[in-house]
């Protein structure tokens, strides 16, 4: 090497090595913390602590004013019976937000949470995104933790997070081939040591499926139901009609189309798989599409370790032994589905000083 080489290497070192420096000096008096802020749920990871906070991604806000005064599971509940001049608000959609003063308000009130309330000064934040999401979306994300005033925030891709948590993974592996089902998208993603080599996104999420079921119910039946009606048939039911042919029955509240009087109905696993044929389809024609564009080099480790599920939906009932039957591939859910994008975070927050810091892109 040059001595003019050298010198510059020397530099570029020194740099790197007082940044580091200086962003671990800085930690001191505060924390790390890892969010998975999701459609329907978020999660929140604090090092060395684990996930101390799970709660739906929903607020409330008085019509026509900015005022927001509620947020999470709770006010979930209050879904479909909200009083005149309240609205709910999911301000993330497809894993990108789309209500930057909600998203403000439901960091700033985690920030606020008791288990947090006084236990940092100006943390250090670790957000979970999809991949290829726009510099406008990301923005969004950024200029909402500067409301929150932290010190440094670093954004990484979620299948990679989801990789990290993951535990007892091939050491020799190359290869692997994720499923995420979200509440409000389904991520599909090949990876190899190196990164993320194929990332598809499908807008048929959780809530997507909600509102097929709901819709099949009031063509089928003349009932209407609310949401939180139809993800518990969906948890209950499952899809696993398709595979066995059981006829499993569960009783579900609503009020009749015809006379607009509370009716009590019994719905059956295959009226859940007939609401939901249509976007399965969509899926698993989705996931045959990326894994003919999967390179060969990293198919073969897929086919021998498998594809990976997580997200709450993953738990579906019939659905992985569905996606194994299509792919031919051996097909599970992965250890705490739910909670894998936060625990993955979580361990990125151990080389949170190596990140380079998110906001300097809004300057």
């Amino acid at each position: 090497m040059s001595n003019k080489k050298k010198i510059l290497s020397n530099k570029f070192k020194f740099q790197l090595d007082k940044y580091t420096f200086m962003d671990w000096l800085g930690s001191f008096g505060s924390e790390n913390i890892g969010v998975d802020l999701g459609t329907s749920n978020m999660v929140v990871y604090l090092k060395e602590k684990g996930i101390i906070f799970s709660e739906s991604s929903v607020v409330a806000k008085q019509e026509n004013k900015n005022d927001f005064f509620s947020y999470g599971t709770k006010t979930e509940e209050m879904e479909g019976r909200t009083p005149q001049g309240i609205n709910l608000i999911y301000p993330v959609r497809n894993s990108v937000v789309v209500d930057y003063k909600a998203v403000t308000y439901l960091l700033n009130s985690i920030m606020s949470y008791s288990y947090l309330k006084g236990l940092f000064f100006h943390p250090r934040l670790l957000i979970c995104v999809p991949p290829g999401i726009s510099k406008v979306q990301k923005r969004a994300l950024l200029e909402a933790s500067v409301a929150m005033g932290v010190r440094k925030t670093v954004l990484i891709d979620q299948p990679i997070a989801t990789l990290m948590g993951i535990k007892n993974k091939r050491k020799d592996c190359q290869g692997f081939f994720l499923i995420d089902f979200g509440g409000g998208s389904v991520k599909i993603s090949v990876l190899s040591k190196r990164g993320i080599v194929i990332s598809d996104s499908l807008k048929y999420g959780g809530i997507y499926m909600d509102q097929a079921i709901i819709s099949y119910i009031r063509k089928q039946y003349h009932v209407n139901i609310s949401r939180k009606s139809a993800e518990s048939l969906k948890i209950t039911l499952g899809v696993t009609w398709e595979l066995d042919h059981a006829q499993r029955t569960a009783e579900v509240s609503g009020q009749s189309l015809d006379t607009g009087l509370p009716v009590r109905i019994s719905v059956t696993s295959k009226d859940i798989y007939q609401a939901l044929s249509s976007i399965l389809n969509k899926v698993f024609l989705q996931i045959i599409n990326v894994l003919q564009q999967t390179p060969p080099v990293l198919l073969s480790d897929i086919k021998n370790d498998g594809i990976m599920m997580s997200g709450a939906l993953s738990q579906l009932k019939g659905l992985s032994n569905m996606i194994g039957n299509i792919t031919g591939i051996s097909t599970y859910v992965i250890n705490q589905p739910s909670y894998i994008n936060a625990i993955g975070a979580g361990k990125a927050l151990e080389y949170m000083h190596l990140f380079r810091d998110s906001l300097q892109d809004l300057h």
